[in-house]
């Protein structure tokens, strides 16, 4: 198993927070075991010290394909929780989706995240997300469109994100793009404000630390998103992204579509899966 790696000072809720946090693994490793592959530790020892990493040909892109496609069905039904110019946001609770789900649960993914957190973790949010190419420059993007500028995210003080292209994403493309080392290494006043401009974390870490994730469907790309990161602008085509989150303790995520789940799916997991299920709420259709 890997040393898990958590800086206090960079941590939202300091020290209380991280011991939840230890609690929630202590608590997970007695309740389900440390039965873990080490076939992916390479992968998770990247995340633990860069704070992201990127896979080839992960998952097989036949499987990305579906979701693709049931993206477009969703948005038939305006099932949409943003559409503006710049980002088309699925609503739909997407676990409920076959394909989706197929991905969230998937063998691989799964042993990759107990790498990461020495523990069977629990899924705490899925995201569907289209975004387009603009002329506006990234910080005058409204609403969602911020996602254009760095920032850190705060579920915990330390969990992950699984993400994968629906589209081949080249630099143009608005690929993740992550601080390498930011999820750990942190600067005075860091969380003054949510949203920084790519100079200014580039003036504090250097140009060098930012990485462009550019990828393939199929690839895999995992991010611990405490760190900074943005979504880059989109000049050219479109991106369809889908994010899994993953995690030790529930999150706010929960109660939104992105937090549910079909009964009959949960009752057809195998035992050692419906852990990933814990902080999901299960619902009859």
């Amino acid at each position: 198993m890997i040393k898990i790696k958590i800086n206090p000072s960079c941590a939202w809720g300091k020290d209380k927070e991280i011991e939840r946090y230890i609690k929630a693994i202590y608590d997970r490793q007695e309740k389900y075991g440390t039965d873990i592959s080490d076939e992916y530790v390479e992968i998770a020892e990247d995340v633990n010290t860069n704070g992201f990493t990127k896979v080839n040909n992960f998952i097989d892109p036949k499987r990305l394909e579906a979701v693709k496609l049931e993206f477009e069905t969703i948005k038939e039904r305006e099932e949409l929780q943003y559409n503006d110019f710049y980002t088309e946001q699925v609503s739909h609770p997407l676990l409920t989706c076959d394909s989706v789900f197929d991905i969230a649960f998937d063998d691989k993914v799964i042993e990759v995240a107990k790498n990461y957190f020495n523990c069977m973790p629990a899924i705490t949010n899925v995201q569907l997300r289209k975004s387009k190419a603009t002329d506006i420059l990234e910080h005058n993007i409204p609403g969602n469109g911020q996602t254009t500028l760095f920032h850190c995210d705060k579920d915990s003080p330390r969990f992950i994100k699984f993400f994968f292209y629906l589209d081949n994403v080249g630099v143009d493309n608005g690929p993740f793009t992550y601080t390498k080392g930011s999820q750990i290494q942190k600067f005075d006043g860091w969380d003054s404000k949510y949203r920084w401009a790519h100079r200014e974390i580039s003036s504090i870490y250097g140009e060098d630390r930012i990485v462009k994730c550019t990828g393939n469907v199929g690839d895999l790309i995992i991010g611990n998103t405490s760190g900074f990161h943005k979504g880059s602008k989109i000049e050219k085509g479109e991106r369809t992204l889908l994010s899994v989150y993953y995690g030790v303790h529930p999150t706010e995520w929960r109660q939104t579509f992105g937090g549910k789940m079909k009964k009959e799916h949960y009752e057809s997991l195998p035992a050692h899966k419906k852990a990933l299920a814990d902080f999901l709420v299960r619902s009859e259709t």
